[in-house]
């Protein structure tokens, strides 16, 4: 049996809860799932808005779900057991409940155990949904702040379990290997999942860039149903993120010490956006000098295109060791010269350097 590179396909074998909490992670990772039981799908249907919640990855969709023959099965690049007989045929990797166990409610939680005998790619597959496997050598205590600690807490609620994640993701990295920071690795593997390849010299910078797009996600909206004023921010940031990997401040370059912090932002709402509805971003880069850039996403609805919001930033950049603002690093600096250079001739949305006042009521007209 043979572990594919980049397993696209997954196939489930058996029926019950943790065969649809199963499929509800690989189809929220953006796979093809197989199953063996017609019951998994309408058990994911119910889970699927939670999976939503925490967030998926590009391509997810429940409808890349379908039931298969045993030849089907066979195929899969991994098959998952969780009852049932896997046909002996199968030519991908093989885990079962007693090599690969996971944490329920396993489409919401990181843990998953890995035995000796677990396939040696098994830990990797896994790691790219977001998850975090752990070897027998684990301690119970590093098992349960994955996993057990976590449903505890949240009295297996599904909604509380994900605010709890969220909720440790800022708790720093004095607590290791815990949901706070499975959950910001996921959040990065989801977000440069979908990102552009990076710039690279002689490429041919688009004008504006179009680097992010999501559905407005659950955690987003307010008890009106709409995106709340913070959300447009955060969303921005998200388009940040993007626009860092497509100039080359990535992991690595933070990892360096570098890193831009925005100082000032002007956000103007123009429209309301409700959960789950498509938007798009447009980046235009206005201006960049030796440590700082300049710039404005415009958020657009992506089924009618109406401009939703306009923020415009600027950051500047850090040398994070020595805490104060640093020249660009010369790949990041090359990337960036090239966009401004290529978004020089764009015309400067209306919003960039509104000032906002009201006339004074003792002034003469």
């Amino acid at each position: 049996m043979h572990a594919a590179a980049h397993p696209r396909v997954v196939a489930v074998v058996g029926a019950g809860a943790r065969a649809a909490e199963w499929a509800t992670r690989f189809l929220a990772a953006g796979l093809d799932v197989v199953v063996d039981d017609r019951n998994v799908a309408a058990a994911v249907a119910d889970l699927w808005p939670s999976a939503q919640r925490l967030g998926l990855f590009p391509g997810a969709d429940p409808t890349r779900l379908r039931v298969g023959t045993a030849d089907e099965i066979a195929a899969a690049d991994v098959v998952q057991q969780v009852t049932g007989d896997v046909p002996v045929t199968a030519r991908g990797m093989i885990a079962t409940e007693s090599t690969a166990c996971g944490c329920s409610p396993i489409h919401l939680l990181p843990l998953v155990e890995l035995s000796s005998a677990a396939p040696a790619g098994l830990a990797s597959f896994y790691m790219s949904l977001g998850m975090t496997p752990v070897g027998p050598e684990a301690s119970a205590a590093e098992r349960a702040r994955l996993g057990d600690d976590i449903v505890r807490l949240a009295d297996g609620d599904a909604d509380t379990i994900i605010a709890l994640m969220r909720a440790l993701r800022a708790t720093g990295t004095h607590i290791t290997n815990g949901a706070g920071e499975a959950i910001a690795r996921r959040e990065a593997l989801r977000y440069s999942a979908g990102a552009c390849p990076p710039w690279r010299p002689g490429d041919v910078v688009a004008t504006p860039l179009a680097l992010y797009n999501t559905p407005v996600e659950p955690d987003w909206v307010d008890y009106n149903g709409h995106m709340t004023e913070a959300a447009y921010l955060t969303a921005a940031g998200w388009a940040s993120d993007a626009l860092f990997r497509y100039i080359g401040d990535d992991e690595e370059y933070r990892a360096g010490g570098h890193s831009f912090y925005t100082v000032e932002t002007h956000v103007h709402y123009l429209l309301e956006v409700s959960v789950h509805e498509p938007i798009t971003f447009e980046t235009q880069v206005l201006g960049v000098d030796a440590k700082r850039l300049h710039l404005v996403h415009s958020m657009y609805h992506g089924g009618t295109n109406a401009l939703l919001c306009t923020a415009e930033q600027m950051l500047v950049h850090v040398d994070m060791a020595a805490g104060r603002s640093a020249p660009i690093q010369p790949n990041v600096a090359a990337a960036l010269a090239a966009i401004a250079a290529a978004h020089a001739a764009l015309p400067i949305p209306q919003q960039v350097g509104s000032v906002m006042h009201l006339p004074s009521p003792f002034r003469s007209s």
